[in-house]
């Protein structure tokens, strides 16, 4: 599919509800069930960190009626609590794992060193606890944590596995923007599952969810299928993540009413950016800001374009509209300003029947995949020979991209991102430095955000030396 059409696909549809659900579960009405917001994870101060306690652990939830599902969660029964840093914290996370299984626990969008990445490398074995330690340096953003278990991400995703991570920073605190966490910023985690007639989740069935990743036919925003929001006639801000497994959405207000996007994966955008639809590949974030004021007393709807699917109600109060005028300019991002890159690395997306990997060869552990110098700034060329979009993700950086094609990114695409998606016959480049050391013993990956292909081998791990 050509990203031109993929684009337009949705853009100003009239969304339909959801149709149908997994055979021998009962639904719950559609937008009868409130969305629940992530509590924020408490911390204690010692000795000057911020010092986080996260327990993986086993849960259940009734998705729906008269059925519980058993779950994965951090902090809580599906999915996990937000953790809410600032620019310049000293930070330490006690990861307990209780469940009967080996995992980690990687913080996806953070600058931070290899040792404390918490990829493949930095298991946690059943009953253990692993601690990371770290000094926040990156500018506000909405990033994420999920587990990076090497051939197990997948399931332990699906099983609920995944939390926000929000970093504010002296900048983002000073906008006029909505700010206040639950009230008027809110965040979505937008999933997809399958389920079995008993009402446990449905994995990986077999080769085909291998090569094409695994996608479901009921949509969840933050653990709860169709959920409502009430909301005051306002500008509103939601931090937007794409927790799915595989699916892509395309985001858009029913109706067609605009949307102002103010950040992507790993800062503020330059400026704000008008736009009828949102393109969200897995790993993804946005963060946009909707102004309801001229809607109080009605009920909008968010909703997926892709597949003409309505995904949350938004109902209005009839209360008094209070207007918002967004700051012309968000941030100045001067981490790439006179940059030199030094050199050029190509990276191809390999994809053919019962084969995923990057530039021919597939993730093994024992194999060092790249050596990269620690402040060099270097252009990563990404090409996807295959017909299947892949997002491309490349820990311990925020990258900014360069072009697509050969042509300039989208505005949308102007902040600093950690996830490109790259669209079938598509070369993205993009510019990267990494400020932080990433041992033989503790690398970074490169690899697919479709977390079976991920699983499955598209995937690479580089180092960073002095």
């Amino acid at each position: 599919m050509k990203r031109r059409n993929f684009l337009k696909i949705g853009s100003t549809l009239t969304l339909a509800p959801l149709i149908g659900c997994a055979k021998g579960n009962k639904p719950y009405n559609p937008f009868s069930q409130k969305l629940p917001i992530p509590k924020l994870a408490s911390y204690k101060m010692i000795n000057g960190v911020k010092t986080f306690v996260l327990d993986i652990q086993e849960g259940e939830m009734s998705f729906f009626k008269d059925t519980t599902t058993d779950t994965y969660g951090v902090n809580a029964d599906f999915l996990g609590e937000t953790v809410r840093v600032d620019h310049g914290d000293k930070v330490a996370f006690h990861v307990k794992n209780s469940l009967d299984e080996l995992t980690t626990l990687h913080w996806h969008g953070l600058k931070v060193p290899g040792v404390s990445d918490g990829g493949p490398h930095s298991k946690i074995p059943a009953g253990t606890t692993w601690t990371a330690d770290m000094q926040i340096a990156q500018h506000a953003s909405t990033c994420w944590y999920h587990p990076h278990t090497h051939g197990e991400t997948g399931r332990q995703v699906f099983m609920g596995m995944a939390g926000l991570f929000i970093i504010d920073d002296a900048n983002s605190k000073s906008l006029a923007l909505p700010q206040e966490y639950g009230v008027d910023d809110i965040p979505l985690v937008i999933q997809d599952r399958r389920f079995f007639a008993d009402g446990q989740f449905m994995y990986k069935q077999g080769m085909h969810d291998s090569m094409m990743g695994v996608t479901g036919d009921v949509r969840l925003i933050n653990g709860v299928i169709d959920p409502y929001i009430e909301l005051e006639p306002k500008a509103i801000r939601f931090r937007i993540l794409n927790g799915s497994n595989a699916r892509i959405y395309n985001l858009i207000l029913e109706g067609g009413h605009a949307i102002h996007q103010i950040a992507s994966d790993s800062s503020l955008l330059p400026a704000p950016v008008q736009l009828k639809n949102i393109v969200l590949a897995t790993g993804e974030r946005a963060e946009i800001v909707i102004d309801f004021s001229q809607f109080a007393g009605q009920t909008l709807y968010l909703g997926d374009g892709m597949d003409n699917r309505r995904l949350l109600a938004i109902k209005v109060k009839q209360s008094q509209p209070t207007s918002m005028i967004l700051p012309k300019q968000l941030v100045t991002i001067n981490d790439y300003q006179d940059a030199k890159p030094v050199r050029t690395r190509t990276f191809t997306l390999n994809m053919s029947m019962g084969f995923l990997g990057i530039n021919e060869k597939q993730m093994q552990m024992s194999r060092i995949d790249e050596v990269v110098k620690q402040g060099e700034y270097e252009i990563w060329e990404i090409w996807n020979p295959s017909p299947r979009p892949h997002p491309f993700h490349v820990h311990g950086t925020g990258f900014k991209v360069i072009s697509r094609n050969g042509k300039s990114p989208l505005l949308n695409e102007t902040g600093l991102k950690d996830t490109v998606l790259v669209y079938p016959r598509e070369k993205v480049q993009i510019m990267v430095v990494f400020h932080h050391l990433a041992p033989k013993d503790r690398p970074y990956m490169y690899h697919c955000h479709i977390l079976e292909h991920e699983d499955a081998g598209m995937m690479g791990q580089f180092v960073v030396e002095v």
